[in-house]
């Protein structure tokens, strides 16, 4: 999407939107739950209307929305570091499928609640998002091989989790 900036108008705002809201919400949601998806939305789609006069054309709006997105996100887990990690249990890709992968999509969530919400970043928009490791750094403002390691560490960790629970991956 090629915006023209001009000084953030709202027919700019309201296409940056209807484009990326999807998006927004689902890094949202996978970084820190439902309860408070709303407002982090709002926030973050604020934060969005109010860097747009300041958007330069050559980047990429993708990358500059998920690095928001994302940094709302984790901005808010480090405020509610105590919120209980029950209240994080994102839907996962994959929807219908019967019994089986619902036992399975609830192994997932439950590995994905022992991670950081910097790794639940990382996991968010590397395999959730499928976007690269470097689209990924450019995102979440990280060099590549943070990412590379953050992606390694929340792997292992699931591993370690899946077998605990006797899954086989």
């Amino acid at each position: 999407m090629t915006l023209k900036n001009n000084g953030g108008g709202q027919d700019q705002f309201q296409a940056v939107y209807d484009n990326h809201a999807p998006l927004v919400r689902a890094v949202l949601y996978n970084i820190c739950g439902g309860e408070h998806l709303d407002d982090l939305a709002q926030e973050t789609f604020i934060k969005i209307w109010k860097g747009l006069p300041g958007f330069r054309e050559n980047a990429n709006i993708k990358t500059w929305i998920y690095r928001i997105a994302t940094n709302t996100a984790l901005d808010w887990c480090r405020k509610n570091a105590a919120a209980k990690a029950e209240s994080w249990l994102p839907d996962l890709p994959g929807g219908e499928g019967g019994e089986t992968n619902a036992i399975n999509r609830d192994i997932v969530k439950k590995g994905l609640m022992r991670l950081s919400p910097e790794q639940r970043a990382v996991v968010t928009l590397c395999i959730f998002e499928e976007l690269t490791i470097k689209e990924a750094g450019s995102a979440l403002g990280l060099p590549e091989g943070t990412v590379k390691s953050r992606l390694h560490y929340a792997r292992a960790e699931m591993g370690k989790f899946f077998q605990e629970n006797g899954v086989t991956v």
